[in-house]
């Protein structure tokens, strides 16, 4: 009995370690505004992504419903004052974990600025895409963080509909 008791809890502490090796940048970043009122998170489910793909009135490629599809999760992440502030503490985490997150595209116009970050699988694939948004008018932030598998193209879309480059990808 003591076997299985002293089993158990080595698979439990085994799954717990596991479940917070891969957490995803969203959490992590949550977790350092953890008593911070003015940072939001809502995640969104891939079967509300779905929905609203298919809602009249909303224009989507058929490449991005594909894109959609494939991802496991969105999350956004918030902040309705001190934009700069949250932007340059999610940049920094970025920065420090950058053997994780790869910066991928910026950009700069007219009191918004931004900046896609990628983690990639060994094998090479996109797993998680991060939209870091700073809006110096409105002084607000707001992180979009999407897990799943994510390919060039997807990147490349969301990239052009805020004004990035897509040519020098």
């Amino acid at each position: 009995m003591r076997r299985l008791t002293c089993l158990i809890a080595v698979m439990f502490a085994a799954m717990t370690m596991l479940a917070q090796g891969t957490q995803d940048f969203a959490s992590r970043f949550m977790q350092m505004c953890d008593e911070d009122t003015a940072v939001v998170c809502v995640t969104v489910s891939p079967k509300m992504m779905e929905q609203i793909s298919r809602q009249n009135g909303v224009e989507i490629s058929e490449n991005m419903v594909q894109a959609i599809h494939k991802l496991k999760s969105a999350r956004i992440v918030t902040a309705t004052s001190n934009g700069d502030m949250y932007y340059n503490k999610a940049e920094k985490l970025l920065i420090k974990n950058s053997r994780r997150f790869h910066r991928n595209k910026s950009y700069n116009s007219q009191g918004v600025h931004g900046t896609f970050y990628t983690r990639q699988a060994k094998n090479g694939n996109t797993v998680e895409l991060i939209l870091l948004h700073g809006d110096t008018r409105g002084n607000t932030m707001v992180i979009v963080n999407l897990t799943g598998d994510i390919d060039k193209e997807f990147i490349n879309s969301l990239a052009k509909h805020f004004g990035v480059k897509t040519a020098a990808a």
